[in-house]
Protein backbone atom coordinates (compact mmCIF):
# COMPACT_ATOMS: atom_id res chain seq x y z
CA UNK A 1 0.00 0.00 0.00
CA UNK A 2 3.06 2.65 1.26
CA UNK A 3 4.51 2.04 -2.88
CA UNK A 4 0.82 2.95 -4.14
CA UNK A 5 0.93 5.81 -2.54
CA UNK A 6 4.41 7.27 -3.20
CA UNK A 7 3.30 6.54 -7.08
CA UNK A 8 0.43 8.46 -6.54
CA UNK A 9 2.02 11.11 -4.77
CA UNK A 10 4.56 11.26 -7.52
CA UNK A 11 2.11 11.54 -10.20
CA UNK A 12 0.34 14.24 -8.42
CA UNK A 13 3.47 16.56 -8.20
CA UNK A 14 4.41 15.35 -11.93
CA UNK A 15 0.95 16.48 -12.58
CA UNK A 16 1.08 19.90 -10.64
CA UNK A 17 5.05 20.55 -11.93
CA UNK A 18 3.68 20.57 -15.69
CA UNK A 19 0.70 22.34 -15.04
CA UNK A 20 2.68 24.76 -13.56
CA UNK A 21 4.75 25.05 -17.12
CA UNK A 22 1.98 24.53 -19.52
CA UNK A 23 -0.21 27.27 -18.01
CA UNK A 24 1.48 30.21 -19.02
CA UNK A 25 1.53 28.20 -22.58
CA UNK A 26 -1.94 27.45 -22.77
CA UNK A 27 -2.82 31.47 -21.96
CA UNK A 28 -0.65 32.26 -24.93
CA UNK A 29 -2.03 29.78 -27.41
CA UNK A 30 -5.58 31.40 -26.35
CA UNK A 31 -4.53 35.05 -26.69
CA UNK A 32 -3.18 34.36 -29.93
CA UNK A 33 -7.07 33.64 -31.07
CA UNK A 34 -8.11 37.00 -30.17
CA UNK A 35 -8.85 38.50 -33.12
CA UNK A 36 -9.47 35.65 -35.49
CA UNK A 37 -12.72 34.37 -37.03
CA UNK A 38 -15.00 32.16 -35.36
CA UNK A 39 -14.75 30.32 -38.85
CA UNK A 40 -11.54 29.71 -37.84
CA UNK A 41 -11.45 28.47 -34.34
CA UNK A 42 -14.30 26.02 -35.56
CA UNK A 43 -12.16 24.54 -38.16
CA UNK A 44 -9.15 24.84 -35.97
CA UNK A 45 -10.85 23.09 -33.13
CA UNK A 46 -13.97 21.32 -34.26
CA UNK A 47 -17.61 22.27 -33.08
CA UNK A 48 -17.87 23.85 -29.62
CA UNK A 49 -19.55 21.78 -27.02
CA UNK A 50 -21.94 24.17 -26.99
CA UNK A 51 -22.69 27.84 -28.56
CA UNK A 52 -25.01 30.76 -27.14
CA UNK A 53 -25.97 33.81 -28.22
CA UNK A 54 -25.68 36.68 -25.84
CA UNK A 55 -26.44 39.68 -27.54
CA UNK A 56 -26.63 41.31 -31.22
CA UNK A 57 -23.57 39.95 -32.73
CA UNK A 58 -22.39 38.22 -29.79
CA UNK A 59 -21.58 34.34 -29.08
CA UNK A 60 -20.27 32.25 -27.08
CA UNK A 61 -18.15 29.00 -27.81
CA UNK A 62 -17.69 26.45 -25.15
CA UNK A 63 -15.56 24.14 -25.60
CA UNK A 64 -15.32 20.91 -23.17
CA UNK A 65 -12.71 18.36 -22.83
CA UNK A 66 -12.37 15.48 -20.48
CA UNK A 67 -10.46 12.96 -19.67
CA UNK A 68 -9.64 10.01 -17.21
CA UNK A 69 -6.15 8.53 -15.96
CA UNK A 70 -6.15 5.23 -14.03
CA UNK A 71 -3.54 3.74 -11.28
CA UNK A 72 -3.89 0.29 -11.62
CA UNK A 73 -3.54 -1.43 -8.66
CA UNK A 74 -1.53 -4.08 -7.62
CA UNK A 75 -2.68 -7.87 -6.39
CA UNK A 76 -1.23 -9.30 -3.44
CA UNK A 77 1.52 -11.54 -3.11
CA UNK A 78 1.90 -14.68 -1.41
CA UNK A 79 5.76 -16.29 -0.34
CA UNK A 80 5.79 -19.37 0.27
CA UNK A 81 8.67 -20.54 2.67
CA UNK A 82 8.43 -23.98 3.06
CA UNK A 83 5.47 -25.59 4.45
CA UNK A 84 4.71 -22.05 5.59
CA UNK A 85 2.73 -19.13 2.87
CA UNK A 86 3.47 -15.57 4.17
CA UNK A 87 0.65 -12.83 2.59
CA UNK A 88 2.22 -9.61 1.49
CA UNK A 89 -0.33 -6.71 1.68
CA UNK A 90 1.78 -4.26 0.44
CA UNK A 91 0.71 -5.07 -3.52
CA UNK A 92 -2.82 -5.53 -2.04
CA UNK A 93 -4.59 -2.24 -3.79
CA UNK A 94 -7.52 -1.59 -6.92
CA UNK A 95 -5.94 0.51 -8.36
CA UNK A 96 -7.58 4.47 -8.67
CA UNK A 97 -9.04 6.60 -11.28
CA UNK A 98 -8.99 10.13 -11.54
CA UNK A 99 -10.91 12.68 -13.76
CA UNK A 100 -9.42 15.65 -15.11
CA UNK A 101 -11.29 18.48 -17.21
CA UNK A 102 -10.90 21.98 -19.37
CA UNK A 103 -13.37 24.13 -20.18
CA UNK A 104 -11.97 26.68 -22.85
CA UNK A 105 -14.77 29.47 -23.54
CA UNK A 106 -14.18 32.05 -26.49
CA UNK A 107 -16.27 35.18 -26.99
CA UNK A 108 -16.86 36.43 -29.97
CA UNK A 109 -18.16 39.97 -31.70
CA UNK A 110 -19.33 40.33 -35.58
CA UNK A 111 -17.72 36.44 -36.09
CA UNK A 112 -14.26 38.05 -34.15
CA UNK A 113 -13.12 36.41 -31.22
CA UNK A 114 -12.80 39.65 -28.47
CA UNK A 115 -12.05 37.51 -25.24
CA UNK A 116 -11.60 34.01 -23.50
CA UNK A 117 -11.48 32.42 -20.69
CA UNK A 118 -10.72 28.96 -19.08
CA UNK A 119 -10.92 26.54 -16.43
CA UNK A 120 -9.70 23.28 -15.15
CA UNK A 121 -7.07 20.79 -14.15
CA UNK A 122 -6.11 19.42 -17.54
CA UNK A 123 -5.94 22.36 -20.12
CA UNK A 124 -3.19 21.75 -22.01
CA UNK A 125 -2.06 22.36 -25.50
CA UNK A 126 -2.21 18.83 -27.54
Amino acid sequence: MEKNRKMILFLFVCAFMASCQTVQTYENMLQSWVGKSEAQLVTDWGAPTSMETIGPDRQVFVYIKQRQITVPGEAPNYTALGEDAEYNNFGDSLGETFDYFCKTTFTTQNDIIVNYSWEGDSCLIE
